[in-house]
């Protein structure tokens, strides 16, 4: 029984310390890398930075939103679970750039 316990949580631990994190830089208007790619129930933990001024990224079917300020980067862990292809968008007005601000989010 305790090998059992010890392998489970050697597994959970394999999954937090080697997961997989993606920063996206969001600037006056838009985002880099353009495209993300993320596999579906592998969790995640996305980094948004910004280079110039205050900037969100969310995603309603994804469920995360996060803010993000020069200096103050912002980080969140999700496990996608449905397959196809989503949209991040800009949470916080920006300027007149600010609904061009999208992400391609595709989940695998």
């Amino acid at each position: 029984m305790k090998m059992f316990k010890i392998l489970g949580l050697c597994t959970l631990l394999s999954a937090t310390l080697l997961g997989k994190e993606i920063q996206v830089v969001a600037y006056d208007w838009g985002y880099e890398p353009k495209e993300i790619v993320l596999k579906k129930d592998e969790p995640v933990k996305l980094t948004l930075v910004s280079k110039d001024g205050d900037h969100g990224l969310g995603s309603k079917e994804l469920g995360f939103n996060l803010e993000a300020a020069p200096g103050k980067p912002a980080s969140v862990e999700i496990t996608p679970t449905k397959v196809g292809e989503y949209t991040g968008k800009c949470t916080i007005p920006c300027g007149s750039g600010h609904k061009k601000m999208l992400l391609k989010i595709k989940v695998e």
